[in-house]
């Protein structure tokens, strides 16, 4: 079951890497700025730091998600993988949503036991509209 579990997630990555390499990113948006701000996302994840994940969150995105629900999703996929040690794999990928341009970074993160994916979504004014993560 785990080889099976592994298997998976690495095919749901190397379709998500695929995927950002043929999507144009927009004009709209810089490249460097949108993968240091993910990585501020993941490191505040890793810092237990809930409350500044949701400030970054568009309205949309803040009447769904609290900052106790990312606590549930995160501690128990930390408590599987360990401490964070690297970013091992990110990628940046333009996309469009309801005729609004978005932006979408992909960061595969290492860690003591394992690895994880985060897939966060932004919108022009740099605030969050999707997060995702994958253990």
């Amino acid at each position: 079951m785990k080889k099976l579990k592994v298997f998976l997630l690495a095919f749901l990555v190397g379709i998500i890497l695929v995927g950002c390499s043929s999507s144009k990113l927009s004009e709209d948006f810089d490249e460097a700025e949108l993968k240091a701000d993910a990585q501020n996302i993941v490191q505040m994840f890793c810092n237990n730091e809930y409350e500044s994940v949701v400030d970054k969150m568009s309205d949309k995105l803040k009447a769904k998600i609290t900052a106790g629900q990312l606590k549930e999703v995160w501690e128990p996929i930390q408590d599987k993988i360990g401490k964070f040690d690297s970013i091992n794999k990110e990628g940046v990928v333009g996309n469009n949503d309801d005729n609004q341009e978005m932006a979408t970074v992909v960061e595969i993160i290492k860690c003591e036991k394992g690895k994880a994916q985060f897939k966060i979504t932004y919108n022009k004014d740099m605030k969050l509209e999707g997060l995702y993560i994958i253990k």
